[in-house]
């Protein structure tokens, strides 16, 4: 494959102006080279509302008749198949029509627009945030006795009241009442903008630190930057196709199968292959608890582009997380539970918490003279004729934009929640808590490109909550709390924008594009894609329904922090001392795990592969992990690094594949409402 340097003569239309053409051109030419012209930013929007109606009809509408998630795997499905649209389409421009062909920095700004604003969309984003709103009126009634429980603490800008719209909401065959949506639904879109936001200015500041000085693995690039750069050559190799044609045939049969079940059925995930359980089911054995065997391709394919240590630590610290369960069920240590089960040996979730909070402030310690040098920068006085540029001009932003921004982000999230009820330190450390877990779960995507975003059980709601119990927080505290977890507090983090953030500025750095234009496409797809993605949802709920026709799933999660929020209230939660040191102990161990990664090369066990491990994610995807261990293994031991550059064509084309086929039978199950086999859950 070509490298960056020569990729700069294939950013198609972004020719050189000569000596005759005027300002004007030559500024149209910059623009174009830079990616930020009107038709990549009017596009971008465009591509950003399709999808996102794309998302919603699978999602919610085809919803058990299976569909493939199309925004919340590590690379999001429904974007990158508009990506492989657009550089196809750009091929025949190139060709026939090369006035017309987009640059590969308008590819990238289209992309990327996309990725960070439509992953807003489904499940652990708008799919939770938007039944929240409706939930704690809909289902209140004189048996489960929430209107006197918290009622009284709910504002009427954060919830939607109004008996008929909440009736037409979940009943559907209606029309959006928008009138009684619009002040909830522009609190709501500006929190959601305001932490994406948030997070978008943290990326700016850590980008340096991550991707030039540590450089981060960034694997999910891999294959969309390859598309955009090579181009024509991308498609010639021979090992590509034969890759792609694995998965994308085994999909195809599948979903075949599901509605003509003569047809062969290759299972490939989870829902559909044994699980070990059950063939230990004598103690202490059964305590491995559920471990389902997967073949996910794209996954393998992903781990492939990892480092083997990577890939060790993560299928190894699992199985550590396994013994440990066994180990507690041979010598009596797991008995009772308490903090609704999740309290108890060996405390998976709360070791979990530890590690990515370590993996947070740890990290920020281990950079802290890189951030003070940021910090420098941004607050050092210019010279005054502003002859020589400024340190951060390549940067996405001003880095004093960077962290003034941050602040003013910070400053209206807390303010939003404290005018909601909730008291301001309580505010503070949410919102903090929820930014540590973020940048923990952007590291480990970043590092491992895991396929769902999961973070650990005790997540920021359950640490808040079990840590110092319920007793120390007022009622209002908890009403609000409940609201905003779906938002910032879940484990769910697969629909937060930050990962594919930083995934845009990597991209940026490989296709040599300029960074501060593409953070203004970012802002504007993060802002308008939420309004256009909340409104897009609402039409399709109350068409069809969210107690009727759409997915029942993400009904009841808008309901579940209500149902915990009236046990709370009803029998407080105490202080949980175990799981608390079993949250320091996690904390204690990856730090250590840090420190060592750091002071020994030799050294091959990977803290995030620790985090990893004590998230729901490894234990659906341990096996693909292993095969990719094991494979890059044999290969960098029998052909050494000239066989693996080899071998990536392959693995590009399995990746291709197998979302291609998701996508490509999703939209088929969309307009004709077959049954979809799934590729990514």
């Amino acid at each position: 494959m070509a490298q960056p340097a020569q990729s700069q003569e294939r950013n198609r239309g972004a020719v050189a102006p000569s000596t005759g053409e005027s300002g004007l051109q030559i500024a149209g030419a910059a623009r174009r080279a830079s990616g930020l012209t009107w038709r990549a930013l009017i596009l971008g929007l465009i591509f950003t509302a399709l999808t996102d109606l794309w998302i919603h009809w699978a999602e919610l509408v085809l919803g058990g008749r299976g569909h493939t998630a199309l925004a919340n795997t590590s690379i999001p499905v429904g974007a990158f198949n508009v990506l492989f649209l657009l550089v196809v389409v750009n091929l025949v421009l190139t060709r026939f029509l090369r006035p017309l062909a987009f640059t590969a920095a308008e590819l990238l700004v289209i992309y990327t627009m996309m990725t960070v604003s439509t992953v807003l969309s489904s499940s652990g984003g708008l799919h939770f945030v938007v039944p929240g709103i409706t939930a704690a009126f809909y289902y209140a009634s004189s048996s489960n006795g929430w209107a006197g429980l918290f009622h009284q603490y709910i504002p009427d800008w954060i919830a939607l009241k109004d008996k008929d719209a909440l009736r037409a909401f979940y009943v559907g065959n209606a029309r959006v009442p928008w009138e009684a949506w619009k002040v909830p639904m522009l609190a709501w879109i500006g929190f959601l903008a305001l932490f994406a936001i948030a997070t978008l200015c943290i990326v700016v500041i850590l980008r340096r630190q991550w991707i030039d000085r540590e450089r981060l693995a960034f694997p999910t690039v891999a294959v969309p930057v390859e598309m955009i750069r090579e181009g024509q050559s991308f498609f010639k190799n021979r090992l590509l196709w034969i890759g792609f044609a694995i998965p994308f045939l085994i999909d195809v049969m599948n979903t075949v199968h599901l509605n003509i079940p003569p047809v062969p059925y290759i299972p490939t995930r989870t829902a559909d292959q044994p699980d070990l359980v059950t063939f230990l089911s004598a103690p202490p054995w059964n305590a491995i608890g559920s471990t389902p065997i997967s073949f996910y391709p794209f996954v393998l394919a992903i781990a492939y582009l990892l480092s083997v240590e990577m890939t060790f630590s993560c299928w190894f610290f699992w199985l550590v997380t396994k013994l440990e369960a066994v180990f507690g069920a041979a010598s009596g240590i797991t008995s009772g539970a308490s903090a609704g089960g999740q309290s108890t040996w060996p405390f998976t979730g709360h070791q979990g918490a530890g590690a990515f909070l370590a993996l947070t402030l740890v990290g920020l310690w281990l950079s802290r003279r890189y951030l003070g040098e940021v910090w420098r920068l941004a607050f050092a006085r210019r010279a005054a004729n502003g002859a020589s540029p400024a340190a951060d001009a390549d940067e996405p932003m001003p880095y004093r934009l960077a962290f003034l921004g941050l602040g003013v982000c910070l400053a209206l999230l807390v303010a939003w929640c404290v005018v909601a009820g909730m008291r301001g330190f309580v505010a503070i450390t949410l919102i903090v808590l929820a930014l540590l877990y973020m940048i923990a779960a952007t590291r480990i995507r970043a590092e491992t490109g895991n396929a769902w975003l999961f973070g650990p059980d005790i997540d920021a709601y359950h640490l808040m909550t079990t840590t110092f119990g319920t007793t120390v927080y007022t009622p209002a505290d908890l009403t609000i709390l409940a609201y905003v977890r779906n938002a910032i507090a879940n484990f769910d983090l697969r629909c937060l924008s930050m990962p594919n953030q930083f995934d845009a500025y990597k991209m940026a750095d490989a296709l040599n594009a300029n960074k501060r234009r593409l953070t203004v496409a970012l802002v504007v797809a993060i802002v308008l894609g939420i309004a256009i993605s909340f409104a897009i949802a609402l039409m399709i709920w109350y068409a069809y329904g969210a107690g009727a026709k759409t997915d029942s799933w993400r009904t009841e999660m808008g309901r579940l922090p209500f149902d915990q929020l009236a046990d709370a209230l009803k029998t407080p939660v105490k202080t949980d001392l175990p799981g608390t040191l079993a949250v320091g102990a996690g904390f204690l161990i990856t730090t250590l795990l840090m420190v060592l990664r750091t002071r020994f090369t030799w050294w091959v066990f990977h803290p995030v592969g620790y985090a990893m491990a004590n998230t729901a994610t490894m234990n659906q995807v341990w096996l693909p992990f292993f095969l990719a261990w094991l494979i890059k293994t044999l290969v960098l031991r029998y052909g050494g690094i000239r066989l693996y550059r080899q071998s990536l064509p392959f693995f590009y084309g399995v990746i291709l594949g197998d979302f291609l086929a998701g996508g490509l039978t999703t939209l088929i199950g969309c307009f004709t409402g077959i049954n979809v086999y799934p590729i990514n859950w």
